[in-house]
């Protein structure tokens, strides 16, 4: 049986497409964090009223992290700790914020009046399954999925005799088959953001533990001077 090469080089094609949007899948999910916005303002603010204040409600603390951070997600005993471990060049704040609202939907976080970050920051279980294994089971869901939707499409594309209805039906189901694929792709990218995020803050409040002598916030006053 000869090999038919007018399908090479499709076949070709699609491969390295799935191929590459898998590689630059962190890329394309990291184009909004490129965008930057002017927060000295709201940083200013933060710092002079609600940084250090124990007077004041916590849903007015919380908010003003949020709006700090430009993150509906975090509170203000979060974005507390990421200051102070920016502070020490332990970790960056924006990066940090990142990670956590594209991990979200993964993180399990147990809101006290204190954070303790090794017991009230993990990865949710899911069957009991690591977060490595599930990445790799999704990653595997990605290119099963994306080659099946391709597949299909190559077949009705190269077939001359198919009836409209049954065109019909291959593109219906190759569309599911690549939403799918998409689906695992992003399921995947937020999983690895907050895994990343576990490791790095952790790293960080051990780092953090064992300076001897931290690098501390200074609070601004309206007047312009420092405590």
């Amino acid at each position: 049986m000869e090999m038919d090469w007018k399908l090479v080089a499709p076949i070709a094609g699609v491969m390295i497409a799935i191929i590459t949007l898998f590689l630059k899948r962190h890329e394309i999910t990291n184009l909004k964090h490129k965008k930057i916005s002017d927060r000295l303002v709201s940083s200013i603010q933060y710092f002079e009223k609600y940084y250090d204040s124990g007077n004041v409600n916590q849903l007015v603390l919380d908010r003003a992290a949020q709006d700090l951070a430009k993150s509906p997600n975090v509170d203000h005993n979060l974005v507390n700790k990421l200051i102070e471990f920016h502070q020490n060049y332990l970790v960056n704040f924006d990066h940090m914020v990142f990670l956590f609202d594209q991990g979200i939907n993964y993180i399990s976080y147990t809101k006290e009046q204190t954070l303790n970050i090794s017991k009230d920051l993990s990865v949710k279980p899911f069957l009991s399954l690591n977060a490595t294994f599930r990445r790799y089971v999704l990653i595997g869901g990605y290119f099963v999925f994306a080659s099946l939707g391709m597949a299909l499409l190559l077949v009705l594309g190269y077939s001359r005799s198919i009836q409209v209805f049954v065109s019909i039906g291959f593109i219906f189901v190759s569309v599911v088959f690549i939403a799918l694929a998409l689906l695992c792709l992003v399921l995947e990218n937020q999983l690895k953001d907050v895994v990343d995020f576990i490791n790095e803050i952790n790293e960080a409040n051990v780092k953090y533990k064992n300076i001897k002598k931290p690098k501390t916030i200074i609070l601004l006053e309206r007047n312009g001077k420092s405590t």
